[in-house]
């Protein structure tokens, strides 16, 4: 049976002065018994973030939504209590917050029955003062859809992904690689984390999405940029997206949430 959890796009109306709307919806997908993916959505600061617990680590759905819940509250506390918000500030302050967080979620483990060692992805966007700023550790990613062109912006902390960087295998053999899934940087390790940190200007029209890797080892980019480009609204968006993702074998839990930024291009 599917589980589904819709996050309903808003009327710029509903929240006075947002200059975005939105969708999300998460889903089992056709092989996974349960759900371990979650993702939280904060409108009134601009935040956005999915958490995909990890496959072979124990309470992975516990690790993802301790994270979504916990994380989002630290990140909203240290902005209200940020001095001088430039784009190098609030870069520090995400950072921090990760690196403190991934601790939290080392010591939730240790504390609680059969959770030892639970870990997940994340992957959150800020969008703050005209600019979106972009923090994944894992493999869940970030793009943004920009003049119907898809760009990446979020880095896959995985092997396979270092030996593509490292020049060592053709991104064109890496799905069927013995080393596909294995993560180097996850909440809950007990190395210090380092998270990839970018951020840009907004423009008006930017398409943001927010994924698990059930949406991108199920569909190329090609495909989802097409999605991305024929479906007006984040609603349509994220339903097209999840139903392709199941149609192409659903082998994971489905997690998308797609942003219309429709304010000023920041000066």
């Amino acid at each position: 049976m599917t589980e589904q959890l819709t996050e309903i796009q808003h009327d710029p109306k509903v929240f006075e002065g947002l200059p975005f709307t939105w969708a999300a919806l998460t889903d089992v997908g056709r092989s996974r018994q349960k759900n371990e993916d979650t993702f939280i959505i904060e409108p009134e600061i601009g935040l956005f973030l999915v958490s995909d617990g990890m496959g072979g680590h124990p309470a992975g759905e516990v690790a993802s939504d301790f994270v979504s819940q916990n994380l989002s509250v630290r990140i909203e506390a240290a902005l209200h209590s940020l001095r001088s918000p430039s784009p190098r500030a609030i870069r520090h302050l995400l950072a921090h917050s990760i690196r403190y967080h991934n601790q939290e979620v080392v010591w939730e483990g240790q504390s609680e029955s059969g959770s030892q060692g639970m870990g997940a992805t994340v992957v959150l966007c800020l969008l703050w003062d005209q600019r979106a700023y972009i923090v994944n550790l894992g493999d869940s990613r970030f793009y943004r859809l920009r003049k119907s062109r898809l760009t990446q912006f979020s880095r896959d902390h995985s092997v396979v992904n270092e030996l593509i960087e490292m020049g060592r295998l053709d991104p064109e053999k890496a799905g069927g690689h013995a080393a596909s899934g294995q993560i180097t940087q996850y909440m809950g390790m007990d190395e210090q984390a380092q998270p990839h940190i970018r951020s840009f200007a907004l423009q008006p029209d930017d398409r943001l999405l927010l994924c698990s890797d059930g949406l991108t080892d199920m569909l190329s980019e090609n495909a989802i940029q097409t999605i991305l480009c024929q479906n007006p609204s984040p609603q349509q968006a994220v339903q097209c997206l999840i139903d392709q993702a199941n149609q192409a074998g659903g082998l994971d839990n489905i997690t998308v949430v797609v942003i219309d930024w429709f304010g000023k291009a920041a000066k």
